[in-house]
């Protein structure tokens, strides 16, 4: 039609910038020195480290790769796109000429623009710390959200095979489920930086900022998973210690009140309440470490685990079978404490528990927060939600038991 020429010229034009714009860039790309190793960019990039920003050190969060030249252009990336998230010019056409995408958080806070989600290839080193440092994402079942709002179906019942006799109708039966609801929610971390930044600070800058984000937000996801109270410090999440059931609970015997006292019985007492379907994956325990070794370890000890081999060559985490997960954040108090729950938990997580996870983790910034330090306040962000599903019931265990100690 004759007024849709007007607009398709416009959309040629467009797509004639474009065109010229990439193939300016690509000859930029081909003007550089030849590649120093694989790193995280696309393979027609070269990130090339200048020699004033290498560290002598050991790397905390980009570690993983096959050599430390690949390493230091991990961290040396990432610290560019932290400098492009602080606003830096020069660091954002970096980004754009090695392939790294600046993606904005739409997202309420420092700046109208809600900072930069951290792109893939970096965000995966922040997981694996994450993973590292953490407990829950390794060890609950991880669900992706594509929306706030997430319902997951989750099998209750099964088909029922009946006894038939000659010409017998057979009865119907249908496989039931119900739904478990994850409702993304946000968290956030918010640390000072110095706003004397220059690029002989890169490597340091995104190694350091990559491992203190993994490491806050692990010790958050752990904190919710087992003692979340569905309170504001919780962002509403219930963890294992408040959600889980009557049925679920397993009162070590009288006078066992601490760690040091726990018996063996007590142990076995958690496994035996299980529920059947427990075992069909693989169980483990979760325990501080110090409860571990006043307890489990104690009592592996007494059994005659303790000869000169044993002692001198550590103990494997691993009691009656079951592997032994450390959590830093479950209950540590080695004196006596009564009527107390959360001291243990023996079952299958993966089972019992969905984490929810929104969207990849934002960085934004603000020079007003810490003005007369002249500091930088640096933010990062990330939704996700928890839900403990099998909890059991007033009178029948799930699939993970929680250890309790009397009342005296």
């Amino acid at each position: 039609k004759e007024g849709e020429i007007p607009v398709l010229r416009k959309e040629e034009d467009r797509l004639n910038k474009l065109e010229a714009f990439k193939a300016a860039a690509l000859n930029r790309n081909n003007a550089g020195s030849k590649p120093q190793g694989p790193t995280d960019a696309p393979a027609s990039k070269t990130v090339i480290v200048p020699q004033s920003c290498l560290r002598p050190s050991k790397f905390k969060a980009f570690k993983n790769a096959a050599t430390r030249h690949e390493n230091e252009a991990k961290a040396y990336s990432f610290g560019k796109f932290f400098l492009a998230a602080l606003g830096s010019d020069s660091a954002k056409e970096w980004c754009r000429d090695h392939g790294i995408e600046l993606r904005n958080a739409m997202t309420e806070g420092f700046d109208s623009k809600g900072g930069f989600i951290v792109p893939t290839e970096y965000e995966n080193t922040i997981i694996d710390l994450r993973n590292e440092y953490g407990v829950a994402r390794s060890n609950v079942q991880v669900v992706p959200m594509g929306s706030d709002t997430k319902t997951q179906p989750r099998r209750t019942g099964g088909l029922t095979a009946y006894a038939l006799g000659e010409a017998t109708t057979i009865t119907a039966s249908d496989k039931t489920f119900d739904r478990v609801e994850l409702i993304a929610r946000k968290w956030g971390v918010i640390t000072r930086w110095s706003s004397e930044l220059n690029d002989d600070a890169t490597v340091s800058i995104g190694d350091d900022l990559a491992n203190e984000i993994a490491y806050a937000f692990a010790n958050k996801e752990d904190e919710c998973l087992f003692n979340g109270d569905g309170t504001s410090t919780y962002n509403g999440i219930v963890g294992l210690k408040n959600a889980l059931l009557a049925g679920c609970k397993y009162t070590a015997l009288a006078g066992n009140t601490a760690f040091s006292t726990l018996d063996l019985e007590d142990f076995e007492g958690m496994v035996a309440k299980a529920a059947s379907y427990t075992f069909r994956g693989m169980p483990k325990w979760y325990i501080h470490r110090s409860g571990w070794a006043t307890s489990m370890l104690r009592l592996a000890a007494a059994a005659g685990g303790n000869t000169k081999s044993d002692i001198q060559g550590g103990y494997t985490p691993q009691f009656l079978g079951y592997d032994v997960v450390f959590v830093e954040v479950m209950n540590n108090t080695l004196s006596t404490q009564t009527s107390t729950d959360g001291l243990c938990y023996f079952g299958n997580l993966p089972m019992g528990v969905m984490l929810g996870d929104r969207r990849g983790i934002a960085i934004a910034q603000s020079s007003d927060v810490y003005f007369t330090s002249d500091e930088l306040a640096i933010r990062g962000t990330e939704r996700f939600d928890m839900n403990v599903h099998d909890k059991g019931t007033s009178s029948v265990a799930g699939c993970v038991v929680m250890l309790s100690t009397p009342g005296s």
